[in-house]
């Protein structure tokens, strides 16, 4: 009869799972996100966890420039393969199927950032990237009058980026249609 692991144990290598899961960084939102979705973790007790296995050196935070994101170290592989037949099947199941439907939507908001500050003398600047990995393909800086706009202008950048990237791209380099 399987041993299954409950309280804090549990919930650190629910995290370590969903790390090995991901396949790839998380930003702290993505990893939060799945968390709650699959475990019902709540974000205090999330931040608790994470901050353990920081210390402990199973999983790296990183400052990156979509933001802050977490991924698992060698250290916290090895963890992971002592103790993940300690979750039930049907979580480690939960995990994997959410991880594989939301891959592609969490790449693009790794790929897709967009930032606003306001300006001296009122305004915001807002600037628009799109990244691969750490690298920036392309960066657009705006000056707009208000707030309302540059929010605006961010909630669209996600769904118009690869049309302007693709019409930016063709024009400079002579493909246009």
């Amino acid at each position: 009869m399987p041993i299954f692991l409950e309280g804090l144990p549990k919930e650190k290598v629910q995290l370590l799972y969903i790390l090995k899961a991901a396949k790839a960084e998380l930003t702290e939102q993505q990893f939060y996100q799945c968390a709650f979705e699959c475990t019902g973790m709540n974000w205090f007790s999330f931040h608790d966890v994470v901050g353990e296995l920081e210390k402990n050196g199973d999983i790296v935070c990183e400052r990156r420039p979509f933001g802050a994101c977490a991924y698992l170290t060698e250290q916290g592989k090895m963890t992971l393969g002592m103790f993940e037949r300690g979750l039930t099947y049907s979580l480690r199941e939960s995990i994997d199927a959410y991880m594989q439907r939301t891959a592609p939507q969490f790449r693009h908001e790794r790929e897709l950032v967009s930032s606003d500050e306001p300006l001296p003398g009122g305004g915001m600047l807002v600037r628009l990237k799109v990244l691969e990995g750490e690298r920036v393909l392309l960066e657009i800086d705006m000056t707009v009058a208000s707030l309302e706009e540059s929010l605006t202008i961010r909630k669209n950048w996600a769904q118009h980026s690869t049309r302007l990237f693709d019409t930016i791209y063709d024009t400079l380099t002579g493909k246009e249609i």
